[in-house]
């Protein structure tokens, strides 16, 4: 016999007082602790052979497919970032990623190329890219919003979920509410604290303190001020950017502003003037067997903050930084 349900507690002390929720983006998506933990749900369910990996990536992404013993092969990208050198055998998958929310045309590329039931998309750098019409498309909201977990998947395959919730969100809000009540380098040891948790962890489902707080946020509102940013941006140091990469404003909502030829300095010269730019992805560099492009990007681009809690007036000392450094 089940047991009653628990009445729902009345009176006491408030809980944080949070805007009503709202349905937010990928509402059809599975929800789970965090993008790296519905990565492994999704290659446990399905068992993939082997996972092609591109070399310029998050390590996190690997962490899954060692968990459930995958066969992992790399392949290099080009300076449009597309994929190269892929022979794709019965069986494997490609995984793609999103690269700074910009590479919507990318992704239609390798959709072309390879079989669609066989392709993953990690979006977790595009929050806003709609889901496509593949094996399975992979989000992390807490790279675009100030949320302390959370991944979402969409796949139409039936994918093994955990019957348990993520209990440990709250003790990864810490960073979230220095970064209020004090200030950024406070917060910072926090931060570091709340992404290493998420390591080599079981998946489980989304806490609801992370569904409460993405139902809360006004998607638009992120939306517009990040592509207002971005164009800001790209306005003001476009002739200078050496890239490659073709910056389609119209499709895309971009996670920061890709800078390559960065002075050596330039990074350095920020964060005197606290400005925080990140690394991506150290590790790669220092991989032997990575190719030259992939390794030389840490050296040679700086990614430029886009976000929605910036303004143009913001922004203008980092364009005058650097266009310093330049001359």
């Amino acid at each position: 016999m089940n047991a009653a349900p628990m009445p729902r507690a009345v009176g006491g002390y408030f809980e944080l007082e949070l805007p009503p929720a709202r349905s937010f983006l990928h509402d059809n998506a599975l929800r789970f602790q965090s993008s790296r933990a519905a990565f492994l749900a999704l290659v446990r369910s399905l068992r993939p052979k082997a996972v092609w990996m591109p070399w310029f990536m998050c390590d996190a992404m690997l962490e899954p497919l060692r968990m459930a013993r995958i066969p992992v092969k790399r392949y290099a990208i080009d300076r449009n970032m597309r994929p190269q050198s892929v022979d794709l055998a019965p069986g494997e998958w490609i995984v793609y990623v999103n690269y700074f929310g910009l590479c919507d045309r990318q992704v239609d590329d390798v959709l072309d190329r390879f079989p669609r039931d066989r392709v993953v998309i990690d979006n977790a750098q595009a929050l806003f890219a709609q889901p496509r019409d593949c094996l399975a498309t992979i989000y992390s909201p807490r790279k675009f919003v100030g949320v302390p977990d959370g991944g979402l998947l969409v796949t139409r395959e039936r994918i093994d979920m955990p019957e348990a919730s993520d209990r440990s969100s709250i003790q990864r809000c810490e960073h979230l509410l220095r970064r209020i009540a004090d200030d950024a380098e406070a917060g910072y040891a926090a931060y570091a604290a709340a992404e290493e948790s998420l390591k080599n962890q079981e998946p489980l489902r989304m806490s609801d303190l992370t569904q409460r707080m993405l139902g809360g946020i006004d998607f638009d509102a992120v939306r517009s001020r990040r592509v207002a940013n971005f164009n800001y941006l790209h306005e003001r140091l476009h002739t200078h950017n050496r890239s490659a990469l073709h910056f389609e404003r119209e499709r895309a909502v971009p996670l920061c502003y890709p800078f390559f030829g960065a002075p050596a300095a330039l990074r350095d010269r920020l964060r005197q003037q606290r400005i925080y730019t990140p690394t991506y992805w150290p590790d790669v560099a220092e991989a032997k067997d990575a190719p030259e492009f992939e390794r030389a990007i840490a050296a040679s681009a700086i990614f430029l903050p886009c976000d929605q809690r910036l303004t143009p007036r913001d922004l203008e000392p980092i364009v005058q930084r650097v266009l310093e450094q330049l001359t």
